[in-house]
């Protein structure tokens, strides 16, 4: 093992200009934009000289038994292609040799933390050597749990490695290593900081009053308890500045089934840790608990989840390197390099460990990655080298990320009924716009009732006949995504004025 080196995070400690991000590395700032497919990596890493698109790939296989490990700052395009505009990592093992050789480490620690590493290498002929090595690691998580599950971020790593190394003579050289890794943890989410709360909406505590996020601007003088500037006497009150004129303006939280806001169905779970829309005092005295506004000790980190938080990993990787002294001023090498690699992980998505409402984020990640290249060095001179090659790469990835709920929410197991309808009012306003070649009284009549799934397949409709059916009028289509979490939706005029129609559940 290079000494100081365990894993990858460690890069940053010892290479300058380089950061280690969860599973991505950047080398003066630059690397990868996004992991989603067609996101190429910045930074290109390279396994004994086979590239690899993954960080994790490479370095989640330990340290141990490494040779050295090389960093070059980009742009690194000539010799390393296009996905190495920030640098290169360059991670070379150690070969097999003809001499007897073993050796094993052992790391014991507290929480739980067991490490077992192994060596075996020696002689299977006069021109064939082996070396095979293991790195065992174990760790309970670091993140104290507030539900049912294991404390989170923990460790478990098993890996394998064999490597042949056949030298039939001076001129021929071939090397071919095999790995096998699992990884099977209870994960955070970029090392816990995903589930660990600082703070919610700049206070020392979670927001438990609010079950849907967002914000309205109110007025003390406002009496109609159905109006989205109401002072609800309740609730919390805060002050935000507004952008535009730096005037100071007072905001509660959105309520459900009453105010409209462009949040997507998302809900507030720790507005319903004991019940829907219900927590008790003692689940906001534990949770607060774990809000950690200052500074922070290590041993005191906790987070709340359903207990699902789990990352798994599976790779094999296997790199073939043939070298032939062709004369003494002509080399050939040839590189071969196959990976396949699953990776699974599920984390909490709303920071609760809510059995009432949940959200949890799954993502699966499957790709197989084939690599040749054929490379010529010639020495022109002493002084003087010239390279050649040719590179083949192919790569088959499936993705696939999606959210589902671990209390057995309908809306994430039923398909969507449309339950809304237009109102008399509403259809008397859009009627005409969508159908001019009727009679005013004949479209608004006809529109009368229908869902908003049937307004929206209506040939006429746009992005823009909402708007387009308010101009020149005094009302404001809301958006149906309100019907995510609102009873009824209303066309409302000025204040001051009053109702015009609903759209009702």
């Amino acid at each position: 093992m290079i000494s100081g080196f365990e894993n990858q995070e460690d890069f940053q400690n010892f290479i300058p200009a380089t950061t280690i991000q969860p599973y991505d590395a950047t080398v003066r700032g630059v690397g990868r934009n996004f992991r989603a497919l067609g996101g190429d990596p910045g930074v290109a890493v390279y396994m004994n000289g086979v590239y690899s698109e993954d960080l994790l790939t490479a370095t989640a296989q330990t340290f141990w038994d490494v040779a050295r490990v090389e960093v070059l700052r980009g742009p690194q395009g000539t010799l390393y292609g296009r996905n190495a505009i920030g640098g290169a990592i360059n991670i070379l093992y150690k070969k097999p040799q003809q001499e007897m050789d073993w050796s094993m480490k052992s790391i014991m620690g507290n929480a739980g933390q067991l490490e077992s590493y192994g060596m075996l290498n020696g002689a299977l002929s006069d021109t064939v050597s082996a070396r095979v090595n293991f790195a065992l690691r174990n760790r309970d998580g670091a993140v104290e749990e507030l539900g049912d599950g294991q404390a989170t971020d923990g460790l478990g790593v098993k890996n394998f490695n064999g490597q042949l190394q056949w030298d039939p003579s001076d001129q021929l050289s071939v090397n071919i290593r095999h790995n096998g890794m699992r990884t099977d943890r209870p994960v955070g989410g970029a090392n816990g900081g995903g589930l660990v709360v600082l703070n919610e909406e700049g206070q020392a505590s979670r927001n438990y009053h609010a079950l849907v996020p967002g914000y309205r601007a109110i007025d003390p003088a406002q009496t109609d308890p159905v109006a989205s500037d109401f002072l609800l006497p309740s609730a919390p009150v805060y002050t935000f500045t507004d952008p535009v004129t730096g005037a100071m303006v007072q905001a509660q939280n959105n309520r459900a089934g009453i105010d409209y806001g462009d949040f997507n169905g998302r809900q507030n779970a720790a507005a319903s840790l004991d019940g829907f829309n219900y927590t008790s005092q003692a689940s906001m005295d534990a949770y607060n608990e774990c809000v950690f506004a200052g500074e922070i000790n290590g041993s005191d980190v906790c987070a709340a989840t359903n207990g699902l938080n789990r990352e798994e990993f599976e790779g094999d990787t296997t790199q073939l390197n043939v070298s032939y002294q062709l004369t003494d001023k002509i080399e050939l090498k040839y590189v071969f390099g196959y990976n396949e690699i699953m990776y699974r992980r599920t984390t909490d998505d709303d920071n609760t460990a809510s059995k009432f409402h949940d959200r949890q984020f799954y993502v699966n990640h499957e790709a197989s990655y084939e690599s040749h290249e054929l490379m010529a060095f010639m020495d022109l001179t002493d002084n003087l080298t010239l390279t050649s090659g040719i590179f083949f790469y192919d790569a088959t990835i499936d993705q696939r990320g999606d959210l589902y709920s671990a209390a057995g929410e309908s809306r994430f197991i039923n398909p969507y009924v449309d339950n809304t309808a237009l109102s008399a009012g509403a259809a008397s306003v859009l009627g005409p716009i969508l159908r001019p070649d009727l009679p005013a009284e004949v479209a608004g009549a006809a529109f009368t009732g229908l869902p908003i799934s049937g307004l929206l397949s209506q040939q006429a409709l746009s992005l823009h006949s909402a708007r387009d059916a308010c101009a020149g009028q005094r009302f404001a289509l809301l958006s149906a995504q309100r019907f995510d979490w609102c009873h009824g939706s209303c066309f409302r005029k000025p204040k001051s004025e009053p109702l015009v129609g609903c759209l009702a559940r």
